[in-house]
């Protein structure tokens, strides 16, 4: 039986999800490509990566935090990179596929968002470099509402083990996000503050 909606939950994040969404935008505009190389290297100082590790990062849209430097950086350690793919139905699990070519854009895919074709290698990612609205202190992570991630991390969660990494600017963490029993936690987050580690 699917769960029932909670409009005041979904009320109270989309509350928040403006306000954060700003405060994104505030900080991408000011510094963000200074941000982006800084929190490239508090992740790598952080969290071990080993060669043929597979890292699935994302292609950054609107204001979210550019992985790029760090995806880059993780490729010349001998990591393999992927990128993922929307599922075509809300709150279902992403498909990662391989992508090598990380200073190119991969074409558009579903909603626009750039994605390796579907004849690009799909591989199961040992880490998963999230985007996020906002998190906080305990690990929980505000998206965009559609669930992808979440339903993501709950597939990968019950078939074996995955790192889930937040990668945000520091602005964007709060003292307590509202969260309901579909809402996955990160194991990291990663600014460019530094890495916090959280216990699930």
């Amino acid at each position: 039986m699917p769960p029932i909606s909670d409009p005041d939950l979904d009320r109270r994040k989309a509350n928040l999800r403006a306000k954060l969404q700003q405060r994104r935008h505030e900080a991408r505009a000011a510094n963000g490509d200074a941000i982006a190389a800084l929190a490239a290297e508090r992740f790598l100082a952080a969290i071990p990566v080993r060669a043929g590790q597979a890292v699935a990062g994302y292609w950054p849209m609107d204001d979210e935090l550019d992985p790029r430097p760090l995806m880059q950086a993780l490729q010349q350690c001998g990591a393999i990179l992927l990128l993922p793919g929307v599922a075509a139905r809300k709150a279902q699990p992403l498909v990662f596929r391989r992508w090598d070519a990380i200073s190119t854009a991969p074409p558009a895919g579903r909603f626009g968002i750039p994605a390796p074709p579907e004849d690009a290698p799909v591989l199961v990612p040992d880490i998963l470099i999230v985007p996020l609205v906002g998190f906080d202190a305990a690990g929980h992570r505000l998206g965009m509402g559609g669930g992808f991630y979440d339903a993501t991390l709950a597939a990968l969660r019950s078939a074996g083990s995955i790192l889930a990494v937040g990668y945000a600017f520091a602005v964007q963490q709060v003292a307590e996000l509202p969260s309901g029993p579909l809402d996955e936690r990160l194991d990291w987050a990663v600014t460019e503050r530094g890495a916090l580690a959280f216990e699930r």
